[in-house]
């Protein structure tokens, strides 16, 4: 099958992170990333429409402030897609619950655990789309 490139477009989360913990992000039409800190979980849906749609977009850009500990969590519809075999979706909120739960994790061992917990829902089968993950724990900044 042919497309044209009228039918072409991505979803796109970005964002830049400042070493004092600022981050400046853009949300266009991609899962809403979750920011994971001890006073709660903040959805990072500021943005617009998917990119490549339409002409003439314009997209906001959000701001927040990330304390020491934080995490941002990104992820592919793939992963809360995921279903198991009653034909259920792993959804967003098993996804909060897996990181709120290894939360304290060393970044590598709280992503296995993410990829480990989806497909033991999904009962070991292949994924049918990926399943992909970014995982970031800000640190805070340096003292020198």
């Amino acid at each position: 099958m042919r497309r044209t490139v009228q039918s072409q477009f991505a979803t796109v989360f970005y964002g830049v992170l400042f070493p004092n913990g600022c981050l400046t992000c853009c949300n266009a039409g991609h899962n809403t990333p979750l920011l994971v800190g001890r006073s709660g979980v903040k959805r990072l849906n500021t943005g617009g429409l998917i990119v490549g749609a339409f002409e003439l977009l314009t997209f906001d850009e959000e701001v927040v402030q990330l304390d020491p500990g934080d995490l941002l969590v990104a992820f592919s519809d793939g992963t809360t897609e995921a279903v198991n075999s009653d034909g259920e979706e792993f959804g967003e909120e098993r996804l909060l619950s897996t990181i709120k739960i290894n939360r304290d994790l060393s970044v590598p061992a709280l992503l296995q655990s993410l990829l480990d917990t989806v497909h033991e829902f999904s009962g070991g089968e292949a994924p049918t789309d990926d399943r992909t993950f970014l995982v970031l724990r800000y640190s805070g900044t340096s003292q020198t």
